[in-house]
């Protein structure tokens, strides 16, 4: 069945899933997600999580809806939720199907040399599986992202799709209105499908729970950061994608219980080598390769993963809310392969590793990801510069087997350790 086939047997905005692939949901929530805050312990939590991110008939929408709310879904890298929160909807990031998921459909519209999440997303609509959501928004990081806005809104004519500019200028007096303008933009389509104007009131009340979040993500990175023994790379990760799926106010008891248990922990301090991942701020590596790094011998005390919930620090409440996050979005010093700073890259990786007091940078791209690919010439020359080892390895979504990434990140780590 082809793509154009797809959309004309569109009746409705739902779709029912190609007969020979059927969406069966594995899991069956509360409206009100009480099994996300019945947690006990961070073991359980992160049970649940894995759970939830290998289901790919996204449960926390369908419940969510089931109650009578609304699902918006937001495509990596950075996506102000904070509106959509403020309108009474649940932001959910999209990461792409996983490594479960086959693609049998999306290839009819996108070429082979694409990356994993394009076609893994395009691939959950056109089986049905993103039929909760409402709503997508996209921002443009890529040539990939804006085809898939165009794409999703012929297959999805009755949601709201968005393509989101965000400004690449960070010294113009012009930045900070012409994003503004583009929040405004956003925030008409958000307010159909909310039923409801959005309020400074309550975006400057979601602003300030988004702040809490934040601020619980940044106390646990600066303990992976600062004592990485006590919490491994892929918990911290679990625990950031969990907000990918429910609301803050769901997710941050979660995080609470987590870093009170994680300050308490008594575990021994490994020989380990201090890297920092570079590359895999949209796609997302699987939970099997994050795992495979720390067993190799290192320790990850900074990365790319889950860029969202990283981007800024507070977003001040006071005044206009919605100009004052397209300040903090602005003023962010975030350097990565879809936006472009003011500081050289050679500059900024060889900054962001003594920051981090890294033994090496791990350079983790998602297969035909260009921004990724193109920003890893421009970082080895800093490297190469400062004497600071590097290795380079690709991923996709599909990946099974990572023996030859153990051998590779195995000699890397003997090398820094013994060289």
């Amino acid at each position: 069945m082809t793509l154009l086939q797809i959309h004309e047997n569109r009746g409705s905005a739902r779709v029912a899933a190609p007969a020979e692939e059927p969406s069966v949901p594995t899991m069956n929530l509360s409206s009100d997600l009480k099994e996300v805050r019945a947690t006990r312990d961070l073991a359980e939590a992160l049970k649940l999580t894995k759970e939830l991110i290998q289901d790919s008939s996204f449960p926390t929408a369908r419940a969510w809806v089931a109650g009578g709310g609304h699902a918006a879904a937001f495509f990596p890298v950075y996506t102000p939720q904070e509106i959509a929160h403020a309108l009474g909807l649940l932001p959910v990031s999209l990461r792409g199907g996983g490594e479960d998921l086959e693609i049998t459909h999306a290839d009819a519209a996108l070429g082979s040399f694409l990356c994993s999440i394009s076609k893994s997303t395009l691939e959950l609509a056109i089986t049905g599986k993103l039929d909760p959501f409402g709503a997508f928004v996209f921002p443009y990081i890529c040539d990939v992202s804006r085809n898939l806005e165009g794409i999703f809104s012929r297959l999805r004519p009755n949601a709201v799709t968005h393509m989101l500019h965000l400004p690449q200028n960070f010294t113009s007096a012009s930045s900070v209105p012409f994003l503004v303008a583009e929040y405004g933009r956003l925030v008409e389509k958000l307010e159909r499908l909310a039923g409801q104007r959005l309020s400074k009131e309550a975006l400057a009340d979601s602003l300030q729970v988004y702040n809490r979040r934040r601020a619980l993500l940044a106390d646990l990175a600066a303990i992976r950061r600062n004592e990485p023994w006590k919490l491994a790379a892929t918990e911290l990760n679990l625990l950031e994608r969990l907000g990918d799926l429910v609301p803050p106010e769901v997710q941050m008891p979660v995080l609470e219980r987590a870093l009170r248990e994680v300050k308490e922990r008594q575990r021994p301090k490994r020989d380990a080598v201090r890297v920092i991942l570079v590359g895999p701020f949209c796609e997302q590596p699987t939970h099997d390769l994050l795992s495979l790094i720390e067993e190799a011998g290192c320790y990850v005390v900074g990365d790319e993963l889950s860029m969202l919930h990283r981007w800024m620090g507070d977003v001040p409440v006071s005044g206009d809310p919605l100009e004052n996050l397209a300040r903090a979005y602005i003023r962010s010093p975030v350097d990565i392969g879809v936006r472009a700073t003011p500081m050289p890259k050679g500059v900024s990786i060889v900054a962001r590793a003594k920051e981090a007091e890294a033994q090496g940078v791990l350079f983790l791209t998602a297969k035909f990801c260009e921004p990724a690919l193109e920003d890893v010439v421009l970082y080895r020359k800093g490297l190469d510069d400062h004497k600071i080892p590097y290795l380079h390895l690709e991923f996709e979504e599909k990946s099974t087997s990572y023996e030859q990434s153990r051998l590779q990140i195995e000699t890397f780590v003997e090398s820094v350790l013994f060289d």
